[in-house]
């Protein structure tokens, strides 16, 4: 099955929306970043929709391609990729925040533990 992936329009929608929501600066560091990140899951490496959300959530966090929110983005944009899909991430929000944070800081932010994360809270819609 083929996966619906987001445009580079979407996912700076996206951005904006979460900065207007939850404060922070406005702007695109690095469009090529951005690109890159956004076309990763596409490449047809990927084992299925958990990889190659996996590897959007990875690169969007990793490559800092927007001035704040990151993270944040990360997040949010491989959960409507997720949806899209017709999967979504059941998790609470204050636990996802805490295991992510808890990842960035043990500079372990990766696919691999990406995955298994994703594998244990996705289910379908």
């Amino acid at each position: 099955m083929t996966s619906n992936f987001l445009t580079t329009e979407e996912v700076i929608a996206i951005h904006d929306d979460q900065i207007e929501q939850f404060g922070g600066s406005y702007g695109l560091r690095d469009l090529g970043a951005l690109e890159s990140a956004i076309l990763r899951p596409q490449m047809g490496y990927y084992d299925g929709l958990i990889e190659e959300a996996a590897a959007l959530m990875e690169s969007l966090a990793m490559n800092h391609p927007f001035v704040d929110g990151n993270k944040r983005v990360a997040f949010f944009v491989t959960a409507t990729f997720l949806r899209l899909n017709g999967r979504f991430i059941d998790c609470d929000s204050h636990q996802a925040y805490a295991h992510f944070m808890q990842l960035f800081d043990a500079n372990s932010f990766r696919f691999a533990e990406l995955k298994v994360w994703l594998e244990e809270h996705v289910k379908p819609l």
